[in-house]
C-alpha cells in the first residue's frame, strides 16, 4: 500500500473517530470526487478538518483548521474567519506523487433567506500566498459556494460548486475538486 492510501486511511480514521464529538459533519459527492468535513463547534471558535479524494485528477488533499466565528445565531448571517493547514498530494507526472503543504487564510459565511427560512446561501474562500506555501508550491486557493436546504431541524442538503487551484513554482497549474456536487451536513 503506497503512502497516499496510508495517509488517506489515517485521515479517515481520525475523522471517523471525531464524529462522536462533532458539531457538524458533512459529505459531498460527484462521480469522481468524495469530500468529507467535520467541524467541532466550541462557541466563539471552531476546529475543523476535512479530506478530499479526486480520482479524475488522481489527487487528494486534507486540511485541519481553526475558525473564529460569530456565536449569536439570532440573525440571518453567520460568519467565520480562520486559518487552515493544507496537505496536497497531486500527481503531476504519471509516476511521481507531489506532496505540498500550505497555510491558508480565509473564512466562510451563511446567509439564510428571510422569506424562505429553509433556504440558505453558503460560501467559503481560503487562500495561501507564496510566503505561506511550502515544498514546490507557489500558492493555492480553494472556494466553495452552496445553495442549502434545511431538510430537518439538524440536517441540510445542498448543491455545491467548488474548486481548489494549485499553482506550483514551475507555473504548473492543477485544479482538483472542481465542479458541481451534491451533499449533506448533519448537526449534532
Amino acid at each position: 500500500m503506497n503512502l497516499t492510501y496510508k495517509t488517506l486511511l489515517l485521515t479517515v480514521g481520525l475523522l471517523g473517530g471525531s464524529f462522536v464529538h462533532a458539531s457538524t459533519a458533512g459529505v459531498s459527492l460527484t462521480n469522481e470526487t468524495i469530500k468529507g468535513d467535520v467541524n467541532l463547534d466550541m462557541g466563539s471558535f471552531g476546529v475543523n478538518a476535512g479530506v478530499t479524494n479526486d480520482t479524475e485528477t488522481n489527487s487528494s488533499s486534507a486540511h485541519v483548521g481553526l475558525t473564529v466565528q460569530d456565536s449569536g445565531g439570532n440573525g440571518p448571517l453567520e460568519t467565520g474567519l480562520g486559518v487552515r493547514l493544507n496537505v496536497i498530494d497531486a500527481d503531476l507526472n504519471d509516476d511521481d506523487n507531489e506532496f505540498s503543504v500550505a497555510l491558508s487564510l480565509g473564512g466562510w459565511y451563511r446567509y439564510t433567506l428571510q422569506q424562505a427560512n429553509r433556504l440558505s446561501i453558503y460560501g467559503s474562500l481560503y487562500y495561501a500566498p507564496e510566503v505561506l506555501s511550502f515544498s514546490n508550491l507557489n500558492h493555492t486557493y480553494t472556494y466553495d459556494f452552496r445553495l442549502e436546504y434545511l431538510t430537518m431541524r439538524n440536517a441540510r442538503a445542498y448543491i455545491s460548486y467548488a474548486n481548489t487551484v494549485i499553482i506550483y513554482d514551475d507555473e504548473t497549474r492543477k485544479e482538483i475538486n472542481k465542479g458541481f456536487s451534491v451533499g449533506a451536513t448533519v448537526d449534532f
